[in-house]
């Protein structure tokens, strides 16, 4: 077997073309020095852009599935496919690899093919950088980069060298740094596209140069500043779009000078103030996108000359006022989208002119009044939710329309439904929830081609339909919060297509029914808050794709079933459920896949709250890995609580307050960082709290302890956790001195270290706690003087009481402006109370201290006014003791308990001769 004589391969597989051209030329001279000649010419003709391509398909050796018409064949390079050449000069190399990206890097080989006019790569997931030197192409006509992975990429200066371009797109990679000005110099582009990239910095105003530009797509990058006024110059423009970007300051009135303008996006900026008023301008104008962008003001009247818009989105701003009526020359309009804004007034009658619309969404703004009828033949979806319109509804409110999504929910409408929409042949979706809609749930409803059924927090009555259970259509039914009542039917079962129903805070009652297990589809299911009774159905759970149950606030009785399936979200709190958590039902938490984004907030919960459930946490409980909230609370639980709960690495809230657990939290407890509520709470748990126990769980934001047998000392940690705002370790057996690390806690507004023992002085550092705004650290044995508190000026409950304070009274509490309860009593102050604290709304009333001249002055008085003072003051003594002891009859925990009732005690400082006391 011979090799090929240029290119190294198999004379058979020679793809280099010079064995053909032997084979083509084959007349030629018989004589050496002839042949000699001939084939350093063709080597000549070859030898720059035919070596380079095999050197660019070698390079692509790893993928020649990708271009396999590349490899194997006798075809000459020029020839493959996506090559042109002209006499062997490679003007184009179009690279197609959509099916399977080639994820290499890019080829340095490309910087070779100096008269390259045209070069496509796109979707080749090339890698890496583009070297300097591909970037002096200048022959270069266009340029396709787009989707592909480029990154650590700067566009140079020297792109401006690439005078012939026409077309250039680095699309979808990542691109950066800022925009070379030299981009100004490419005065025959007519397509930059720079879109899905980390392009930053402002925009050079030289873009104004680029008269000839037809499409210009800077979306999605990180371009700052505003847009320079320059723009106005590219009057050929067709389509602008600089969506996701960082651009900020007024939108410039010279946009408006682009009139070939026929598509405009400059949502999810950060502009100022309004539209141009002279927005009218571009005429041509057919797709307007300015969503989230920060617009204020009104919508410009002028817009109503832009006659050839189709879709105009102004969604998420600042608008104010009425729609101006020049609207109604938009008679082209397909789409209006104004949602989230703060317009206001009634609802033009004009909408009827528009005969194209087919999407009218104006939710979430401030329109009122009645609901117009709907005239409008084209229209399929209307989206009026959040507003203040009121009245009832039109009749015929499906007639001389396409409705096939009405939103109306979240208004002040009233009345009853009637035979509203019983013409509604062809609606799909229909949201009436949070209105003020009465009487019954009309039967018809059930015949419609519903799939979506919304009459949540209404106040409908009466009995569900049996016609809505033989739907054959909806999939979503949402009827919490109204006057529901009756039993739950057995022809639920009927509901096939059923995935939602949401029947919470109704008054239905009886037992769940068991034909429930065969809605086969069902995904979530609500009966939260009814009158239910009886057992938990165990077909209840042959509902395979349940992943969502909410049975809390019912008086259900029995045990928890075993056989539960995979579950999102558990609730059956506030029951009569007793009996043992059954093991198997922590293995129904293992789910991975998220929840549709309506219900993501709930996602992980897992409540049994509130039940007569007894026995041990199972240890189980580590299979539940995608829980986030575990809430076991006011039960009859007891034993440990299981170290496996640490290993529920997802956990944001666990509360286990109100139960009978005992024993010492394990350190392995305290190592889960992500947990955000912790609340313990009235149990019998004890042992102490690592030191490190700010390091160990910086994300907690709640914190209960309380009323348990912990002992040590309170770590200081435990206030550098930069997010704690709530703090309870009252009721244990804590000691030693009370330290707050130098009050790293700036979110602390409450902390209760009361009925403990801690000793010692308080930390000055207290200080630095400044969002305090309550602080009880009463019975304990702390001493000294009370440092400064002056800088909690959030500070609105203090207790501070049955401590040893000596020295004199801090005089800077009384200054603290919204300070509304203060107790000291039971201390060892001395001196007098300060001036500020007998004035109103601070502390209490004080009793005036006998002073040196008050001494003095009573060697002045006459025995008749001496006998006055004694009998008034035995008087006031009796009056004294007879308090006193009905102060000693009223237990603290009485105390505690008004002021959790939200009952505030009064004011107490017991000043008597010159000290605070008990």
């Amino acid at each position: 077997m011979k090799y090929c004589d240029y290119c190294g391969s198999f004379e058979n597989d020679c793809i280099c073309g010079h064995n053909s051209i032997r084979s083509d030329w084959s007349w030629v001279s018989d004589d050496d020095d002839t042949n000699i000649l001939f084939f350093c010419f063709v080597h000549l003709c070859f030898s720059d852009d035919t070596t380079s391509l095999i050197a660019l398909r070698n390079s692509l050796l790893e993928r020649k599935d990708v271009v396999s018409t590349w490899f194997g064949s006798t075809m000459r390079p020029c020839n493959w496919t996506g090559i042109r050449c002209e006499s062997f000069v490679v003007h184009q190399i179009s690279l197609s690899c959509t099916s399977s990206p080639l994820s290499l890097p890019f080829p340095k080989i490309l910087k070779e093919f100096k008269s390259l006019k045209h070069l496509s790569v796109r979707h080749c997931g090339f890698n890496g950088t583009v070297y300097l030197d591909f970037w002096t192409l200048e022959h270069l006509e266009t340029l396709d980069l787009s989707d592909n992975r480029l990154s650590g990429v700067k566009l140079p200066p020297t792109i401006g060298q690439l005078k012939d371009l026409t077309e250039l797109s680095v699309y979808s990679n990542s691109f950066s740094g800022s925009l070379p000005y030299q981009i100004g110099n490419l005065e025959k582009l007519q397509s930059l596209d720079l879109g899905l990239n980390l392009f930053s910095g402002s925009l050079p105003s030289e873009i104004g140069n680029l008269k000839m530009l037809l499409v210009l797509d800077l979306s999605t990058n990180s371009f700052t500043g505003c847009i320079p006024e320059t723009i106005g110059a590219l009057t050929n423009v067709q389509v602008f779009n600089l969506q996701n970007c960082k651009f900020t300051g007024n939108i410039p009135a010279e946009i408006t000078k682009m009139t070939s303008l026929t598509a405009l996006n400059i949502a999810h900026n950060s502009f100022d103030g309004g539209l141009p008023s002279s927005f009218g301008e571009l005429a041509n104008l057919a797709y307007f996108f300015a969503q989230s962008v920060g617009l204020s003001g009104l919508i410009p009247p002028s817009m109503g000359n832009c006659k050839k818009l189709r879709i105009l989105n102004l969604s998420f701003n600042k608008l104010s006022g009425p729609l101006p009526d020049s609207l109604a020359n938009l008679e082209s309009i397909n789409s209006l989208l104004l949602t989230s804004n703060s317009l206001s007034g009634r609802l033009p009658e004009w909408f009827s002119n528009w005969k194209c619309v087919v999407s009218i969404s104006l939710s979430d703004n401030l329109f009122t009044g009645p609901l117009l009828p709907l005239n409008i033949p084209s229209l399929m979806i209307l989206e009026l939710e959040s507003n203040k319109l009121s009245g009832e509804l039109p009749a015929g409110i499906c007639e001389n329309n396409a409705l096939g999504m009405l939103s109306l929910s979240k208004n002040e409408l009233n009345g009853t439904l009637g035979s509203n929409f019983k013409n509604c042949s062809i609606l799909t979706d229909l949201g009436l929830s949070g209105n003020n809609f009465y009487g019954e749930i009309p039967a018809y409803l059930g015949e419609l081609p519903l799939v979506t059924l919304e009459l949540s927090k209404n106040r409908f009555s009466g009995t569900i339909p049996t016609e809505l259970w033989e739907s054959k259509t909806l999939m979503e039914i949402f009827l919490g919060d109204n006057l529901l009542q009756g039993h739950i039917p057995d022809a639920i079962a009927k509901a096939s297509t059923l995935q939602r129903l949401m029947l919470d805070n109704n008054l239905f009652e009886g037992p769940i029914p068991t034909s429930i297990g065969q809605l086969k589809n069902l995904t979530n299911l609500s009966l939260h808050g009814n009158k239910l009774t009886g057992n938990i159905p165990l077909e209840l759970f042959s509902c395979l794709k349940l992943v969502s149950l909410d049975l809390g606030s019912n008086k259900l009785i029995g045990h928890i079933p075993k056989l539960i399936s995979q579950m999102e979200l558990l609730v059956m709190s506030n029951n009569q459920l007793s009996g043992p958590i059954p093991n198997e039902i922590c293995s129904c938490f293992q789910k991975v896949a998220l929840p549709d984004s309506e219900f993501t907030q709930h996602y992980g919960m897992f409540d049994l709250s509130n039940n007569r459930l007894s026995g041990p946490i199972p240890t189980s409980i580590k299979n539940c890995v995608i829980v986030t909230k575990l809430i076991l609370s006011r039960n009859q639980l007891d034993g440990p609580i299981p170290y496996e709960i640490s290993g529920l690495s997802n956990l944001t809230s666990l509360d286990l307050s109100f139960n009978r657990l005992t024993g010492p939290i394990l350190p392995q407890f305290f190592s889960m960082r992500n947990l955000q509520g912790l609340i313990v709470s009235h149990n019998q748990i004890n042992g102490s709290i690592p030191y490190n126990f700010g390091s160990m769980m910086p994300s907690l934001v709640k914190l209960d302890l309380s009323n348990n047998c912990f002992t040590g000392s309170l770590p200081s940690s435990m206030f550098s956790i930069n997010n704690l705002e709530y703090l309870d370790v009252s009721m244990n057996h804590f000691s030693g001195q009370l330290l707050f690390d130098h009050g790293n806690s700036t979110s602390l507004f409450s902390l209760n270290a009361s009925n403990n023992h801690f000793s010692g002085a308080l930390d000055p550092s207290i200080s630095n706690l400044i969002a305090l705004t309550i602080l009880d650290i009463h019975n304990n044995i702390i001493n000294g003087s009370v440092p400064s508190l002056a800088d909690l000026v959030a500070l609105t409950y203090l207790d501070l009481s049955r401590n040893n304070f000596q020295n004199s009274f801090p005089c800077s509490i009384c200054e603290i402006k919204g300070l509304s309860f203060v107790s000291f009593y039971g201390n060892k102050f001395i001196g007098p109370v300060p001036d500020s604290c007998s004035k109103p709304n601070s502390c209490s009333p004080r009793l005036p201290f006998p002073s040196e001249h008050t001494y003095k002055s009573a060697h002045n008085l006459t025995h008749a006014s001496v006998w006055g003072i004694s009998l008034g003051a035995t008087f006031v003594f009796m009056v004294l003791c007879i308090a006193l002891m009905r102060r000693k009859m009223f237990k603290p925990e009485a105390a505690v308990l008004e002021r959790g009732k939200g009952k505030i005690p009064p004011i107490d400082t017991n000043l008597k001769w010159g000290h605070l006391t008990k």
